[in-house]
């Protein structure tokens, strides 16, 4: 096979998906395929391959008519402040995915669409390396920084660090607070990060609460049985199913410091014990090697692909669609107009009519030749006509059940055509369904990984808005629907199209097939003049806007960060979200703020606001010392009494490690003081910032 890795992030970017890809590039080396690592869709047009693995799917959309097979191996509550996700993962060809629950998911966002889903697992694995365990009794847990996740286990990775039992790596930046167990850096080149453990002789597998909801894996399990080092991981479904007693196991229920305990005496006892343990790791690496090694991985591919393709014989099968597709002569002409021309005859399932209007009509379809040739309506203008005065004859002359248009600039895909009617076959009801289409967009800025946004010019496409109207490309109507318009104005050229996107898009009456079929370089604009004698039009008696959600509600907040390891212990607490929140906090009472660092700083400035609220300092759980203008101290370092008479306020996104600290410090008036967690109002303050930036 010859198979593209899409990376859709800048290449030298120390991401997990360039090291996947590295990992991938080796395996499939191995197997004796072709493959190229690409970042544009440049790259992926010139390398041509059989099918593109797309390693980020919510970052980008199926972008080229190569089959484009999604890699879901990301829990998706990850994704969700992203508002381009869905219909970005959902646009390619096939998922890959990390889990049933992955492709339950999928299937709910895609049965109203009437596409097959097909799919195979795929895991963020590793090549089927099987280095020999190497664990002695001066071995430690090897730990490796993740890029976007915050200051992750910050009490377990300190206590673990004091004890000299870890071996961190990553990015010198990443690991400044614990320097001491700082084992340098290590290249993104898919062998080092495995080298590396192997080296170590044990590591850590933790994860998630987001991983646990869904039941995926992150790719710490299989670099550790690749490197052959004794994993200790949390409990996680994939693991005790697949791995069972090869792997130590801790409860991180119970806390940070009650894990980092369970990880200590987990090591004390592989390095007294290194022979059992290198046999444990043994048999871990054997259960990769047979199930989930990267290779093993990709070995159903081709069939996978053969499933694509049958679905594409499907659609062949039912040549001659109930569609009339119109395909104006516009601005570029009858070169560009053959163009388009040939990407409908590459369509999985051709349409019953393709009405060609326009200047130039004639002489463009007597040239066309074969399947096509059967299907062709012509409709002649005059020279100096308008592209949307073609839009009109075009559709006025169409005989078909359903209509739809291929303006100038518009590349459908394969399965554009077989996509829509798919889907308006499974709503008998209603009168028009329509595409996702790309449109050009030169500047990418990604704000998916948190405080690390950044450029890349070379992506030239993106999924057009969900809050705009549907572009005219990848509209499919009923021409029972039309035939109101049309008669009313013959004159009404290119607003025709437009005032049928604006109405579709308002009535609440369109289906949407949820899946980029089609790219189209300018969307058909208005002038003022034509905006105003559309008014009096009302094509699909559209209802009231929905009202506006207004602000966020408390219900669709996170209670905790996606990093605690016990997000149900926050659930009971009061949350604080909007300015007004404050308001409530008990009056003339001394305000403590759990956390020093920038969520704290919000909270202290929101604070300052309110006349009957006094903040006499910081609390932290590691360190002392002095933060925007007031003392930091430990819990410990005050008076039960004080705590007991004060507020609490949590700011950090460890809130369930904070409620815990306290009851542990405090176990006699846990009851007494007030406590509140801050951490949705310093959530939806950050993402207000980050859609301003």
């Amino acid at each position: 096979m010859r198979l593209a890795l899409h990376n859709p992030f800048q290449p030298a970017a120390p991401w997990a998906e360039r090291d996947l890809a590295l990992r991938m590039a080796i395996a499939l080396d191995g197997m004796g395929w072709e493959c190229r690592t690409v970042n544009t869709v440049e790259e992926l047009e010139a390398f041509a391959p059989d099918a593109a693995v797309c390693l980020h799917p919510q970052a980008v959309p199926k972008m080229t008519a190569v089959p484009s097979l999604a890699c879901h191996w990301n829990p998706p509550s990850i994704f969700r402040n992203a508002p381009d996700a869905v219909p970005n993962e959902v646009s390619h060809d096939a998922f890959l995915t990390a889990g049933p629950a992955v492709e339950r998911r999928l299937r709910d966002i895609l049965w109203g669409t009437g596409r097959p889903i097909v799919t195979t697992p795929m895991y963020p694995s590793s090549q089927g390396w099987a280095l020999t365990p190497t664990l002695d009794a001066g071995s430690r847990f090897f730990y490796v920084g993740s890029n976007w996740d915050g200051n992750r286990f910050p009490a377990l990775l300190e206590i673990l660090a004091r004890r000299g039992m870890l071996a961190l790596h990553g990015q010198e930046e990443r690991w400044k607070h614990l320097a001491h167990a700082f084992m340098g850096s290590l290249p993104f080149d898919g062998r080092s990060v495995i080298e590396r453990a192997h080296a170590c002789g044990m590591g850590l597998c933790l994860h998630l609460p987001a991983h646990f909801e869904t039941g995926i894996p992150n790719m710490r399990i299989f670099e550790l049985c690749a490197a052959g080092a004794l994993t200790v991981a949390d409990r996680h479904p994939f693991i005790l199913e697949h791995f069972g007693d090869t792997i130590l196991y801790v409860d991180t229920t119970l806390g940070e410091e009650a894990t980092a305990e369970q990880i200590l005496a987990h090591g004390d006892w592989a390095r007294s014990h290194s022979a059992v343990a290198r046999d444990m790791a043994r048999s871990a690496q054997a259960i990769f090697l047979e199930r989930f090694s990267l290779e093993r991985l990709f070995a159903p591919l081709p069939d996978l692909l053969s499933g694509i393709r049958s679905e594409a014989g499907y659609h062949t099968a039912r040549r001659g669609l109930p569609i009339s597709v119109v395909l104006p002569i516009g601005e570029g002409g009858v070169a560009e107009a053959r163009e388009r021309l040939d990407t409908l005859a590459a369509q999985t399932a051709l349409p019953a009519e393709i009405v060609v209007a326009g200047h130039g009509a004639a002489a463009l379809t007597r040239t066309v030749l074969g399947a096509l040739a059967n299907v062709l309506c012509v409709v002649e203008l005059p020279a100096g006509h308008l592209e949307g005065s073609a839009l009109w004859a075009g559709a006025l002359a169409s005989s078909q059940r359903w209509v739809t248009w291929l303006p100038d600039g518009a590349r459908p895909f394969p399965e554009h055509l077989a996509a829509l009617y798919d889907a308006a076959a499974l709503w008998p009801d209603v009168c028009a369904v329509h595409a996702d289409v790309l449109e050009p967009d030169p500047l990418f800025r990604d704000s998916s990984h948190g405080d690390a946004p950044f450029t890349q010019p070379e992506r030239p496409w993106r999924l057009t808005e969900e809050n705009r109207h549907p572009h005219p490309a990848g509209i499919l109507v009923t021409r029972e629907r039309l035939d109101p318009l049309l008669r009313a104005d013959p004159g009404l050229g290119a607003g025709m199209a437009w005032l049928l996107a604006q109405r579709l898009a308002a009535g609440g009456r369109i289906i949407a097939s949820r899946k980029v079929t089609i790219r189209a370089r300018s969307r058909i604009e208005l002038p003022p003049e034509e905006l105003k004698r559309l008014e009096h039009f009302d094509l699909l008696q559209p209802q009231p806007a929905a009202p506006s959600t207004g602000s966020i509600q408390p219900s669709s907040m996170p209670w905790t960060g996606q990093s605690d390891l016990n997000p149900q212990a926050a659930e009971p607490l009061a949350r604080l979200l909007e300015p007004r929140d404050f308001a409530s906090l008990p009056r003339d009472r001394n305000v403590y703020i759990y956390g020093a660092s920038r969520g704290g700083r919000l909270l202290q400035l929101e604070l300052a606001k309110w006349e009957h609220l006094s903040v006499i300092c910081f609390l932290d759980s590691h360190r002392r010392g002095e933060a925007w203008g007031l003392p930091v101290y430990l819990p410990e370092d005050l008076p039960a009494s004080d705590i007991a008479a004060g507020v609490v306020v949590i700011a950090n996104q460890y809130v369930a490690a904070c409620v815990e600290r306290l009851s542990r410090v405090f176990p006699d008036c846990t009851n007494d003081f007030s406590l509140y967690n801050a951490y949705p109002y310093i959530h939806r303050h950050r993402s207000a910032e980050s859609k301003l930036a």
